[in-house]
């Protein structure tokens, strides 16, 4: 068996939103079952005929079904928006394409719920591929009841099969590592097909038809040389957007029906336009290396299909990200925060979709603080920030995993769920602060800050009165536990400020301007000066030259050209770092071994030199090809050994992009 030289830890294979999102965990397709991005297995079964055997090439089958070789794989490649394979079996070769259509740019296709595999045989007689998916991927395995319904169809020149759970259950869980109980699954090819275990075994022998018994796969199958297999996903409804449920922004004004046959008779043009992206991303990412672009195609559909695209009732577009495998939430704060390099190089829109939820529910009576949200709940239920509650409060807050949460934003402001002392006050404030001056820079449209002035001047106040030694609190980086005098925090803050005050520029308040830039002119000279005692910026207020922490807040100062910290400043920091540089990149702080690589990519673009950069992206690189575990892109890891904490497949990994940013905004 020929080697396969790994590329990444887990290989998207159909990917459009969380409950849409299967991977591959190994180089070859066929030595296990797909599974979703929290590790449950699906079985999907691909299989080729020719000369008169019957191979696997996508799944387990060869290991419990006598009648089935595996396939031998001899290439395996990625792009930005496929994982390609070649196979050869018998005298037959086969190409495969899986495409999850996803570009950032295209809201539309973004959110056409349909992902495809293409292929193309060449040699062989009498070739067959076929394209198979269990009932168990329409159900979580801890539902009790799996019962499913389904049927077969014929369309505009193709077939297509569905099935979904007899019993719908919409919105039926609000959990992290877990999917929808709810919305039906589509396979659609030249032939397709709804049937019974004892005719898939008919099949496998070499069988020609079905008779679409139903009750355990659906399957597409074909004997052209060269076609596709489509995979779609209806999920009824998608989001419940403070008590208004969104279908997704295609279904919204489309059927399933309706994708299906636009990627069944547009699939070329589809192509054309992800290869003209990919082609435009090759070139911008080329300065830095091959190695980078393998950062960006590891993170690229992953961050995009961690979020759902949604309409509201006002016409805007909603942009909600999953917090994937670290607690769920929806639309937090601090998620959003890093990944948005990779929506304001491509789409501005989508950044604006992320924010506009959080200013709704910081409107709402329940959310009384002074300070700005951390989320707005837990997907797929925006029903208020749900981080932070207080244990037990009127039965209110207590759940069991996959229980829905309580509608809290229909709450008064007497009600007193949240503790304080799990909030994020500095940091989510100088968050969405930041990020709204990323976005006018994008965009030119200052609307959404003229629109929520009241929670926003409000949240600059904050950042003055506690934003340059902040007391002791969590941060976005809230699994290190909470610290006082954090630097890191206190340089967030004053960029915070100075977005604010830019902002007020640009919306004609130049007294404003003048005010609050002072003050963040103020708060860097007092953390430079601080700094002028040692080597490097520590880690806080009160500690010294032995400790240090990762300062990549101090990127979107350079980026939205702030000018409060010199370019000198971001040098020393950058070579502290990579003295302190272990096999698989920095630690975040000088109290664990761990890292994030968003926040490493973001240190990257500190420096000028890109000898420097390089060993930053480098050693990101060789996480994702040298990693234990075989897990969607993690971004919080042991940088000696590279064993993952917890956390894959979050939309932060869209933070990687940020080189492409270089000359700002």
């Amino acid at each position: 068996m020929n080697q396969l030289k790994r590329i990444l830890p887990a290989y998207p294979i159909f990917l459009k939103d969380p409950n849409f999102s299967l991977w591959s965990t190994s180089e070859r397709l066929n030595a296990g079952n797909l599974q979703t991005w929290w590790g449950e297995e699906k079985r999907v079964y691909g299989f080729i005929e020719a000369d008169g055997k019957t191979y696997c090439f996508m799944g387990d089958a060869a290991k419990w079904y006598g009648g089935v070789k595996n396939a031998e794989q001899i290439a395996l490649s990625v792009t930005a928006f496929s994982t390609e394979y070649e196979f050869k079996a018998g005298s037959a070769v086969l190409k495969l394409r899986f495409v999850s259509p996803v570009p950032p740019d295209n809201t539309e296709l973004l959110s056409m719920p349909v992902c495809y595999m293409e292929y193309e045989v060449s040699g062989g007689k009498d070739v067959r591929i076929s394209l198979f998916v269990s009932c168990d991927i329409a159900y979580n395995k801890t539902n009790p009841d799996k019962r499913v319904r389904g049927a077969a169809m014929k369309l505009n020149g193709f077939e297509s099969a569905f099935f979904g759970l007899k019993r719908q259950m919409p919105l039926s869980n609000n959990g992290d590592a877990i999917g929808a109980d709810w919305g039906y699954w589509y396979i659609a090819g030249d032939n397709a097909c709804y049937f019974d275990w004892a005719d898939f075994r008919k099949f496998l022998d070499g069988g020609k038809t079905f008779k679409n018994s139903g009750k355990e796969y659906v399957g597409a199958f074909s004997e052209k040389r060269k076609g596709a297999v489509l995979l779609g996903f209806d999920d009824v409804v998608s989001i419940d957007y403070f008590g208004d449920f969104l279908k997704g922004y295609y279904l919204k004004k489309h059927t399933i029906n309706d994708a299906l046959e636009y990627v069944w008779n547009n699939r070329g043009k589809i192509n054309a336009e992800l290869d003209a992206f990919d082609g435009n991303l090759k070139a911008r990412a080329e300065k830095f290396g091959q190695g980078y672009l393998n950062i960006l195609y590891a993170s690229l559909r992953q961050s995009v299909a961690g979020h759902k695209l949604v309409q509201d009732g006002d016409g805007n577009i909603i942009f909600l990200s999953k917090e994937c495998y670290s607690n769920g939430c929806i639309g937090t704060v601090d998620i959003s925060y890093p990944s948005m390099p990779l929506y304001l190089l491509y789409n501005p829109v989508l950044l604006k979709g992320m924010l506009l939820p959080v200013f709704k529910f910081a409107k709402m009576p329940v959310w009384k603080y002074d300070f700005a949200p951390h989320d707005v709940g837990t997907y797929p239920a925006c029903c208020g920030q749900v981080y932070g509650l207080k244990s037990g409060v009127g039965n209110l807050t207590e759940r069991n995993f996959g229980d829905t949460h309580f509608p809290y934003y229909t709450l008064n402001s007497d009600a007193d769920i949240y503790d304080f002392d799990f909030q994020m006050p500095v940091e989510e404030c100088a968050n969405m602060i930041i990020m709204l001056l990323a976005l006018y820079r994008a965009d030119g449209n200052l609307s959404v800050f003229e629109q929520n002035r009241g929670n926003i001047d409000k949240w600059v106040e904050y950042l003055v009165k506690y934003g340059l030694k902040p007391e002791n609190q969590l941060c976005t980086d809230d699994f290190a536990g909470h610290l006082k005098n954090n630097i890191n925090l206190a340089i967030k803050a004053t960029v915070g400020i100075a977005a604010y005050a830019e902002l007020c520029l640009a919306d004609g308040a130049k007294d404003l301007h003048k005010k609050y830039r002072a003050v963040a002119e103020k708060y860097a000279a007092e953390i430079m000066d601080f700094g002028k005692k040692f080597t490097h910026l520590p880690i806080t207020w009160d500690s010294g030259e032995n400790t240090f922490s990762l300062k990549y807040n101090l990127a979107f100062d350079k980026l939205l050209k702030l000018g409060l910290f010199p370019q000198s400043l971001l040098e020393r920091e950058v070579n502290y770092y990579i003295k302190k540089a272990e096999k698989f990149g920095v630690p975040l702080d000088s109290r664990e071994d761990y890292s994030k690589s968003d926040w490493l990519t973001w240190v990257a673009a500190l420096t000028d030199d890109s000898e420097k950069r390089a060993a930053f992206i480098k050693r990101i690189d060789d996480y994702l090809k040298n990693s234990p575990e075989r897990v969607p892109f993690s971004d919080w890891y042991d940088v000696k050994n590279g064993e993952f904490f917890q956390f894959r497949n979050r939309t932060v990994q869209g933070g990687n992009f940020i080189l492409l940013l270089e000359k700002g905004l």
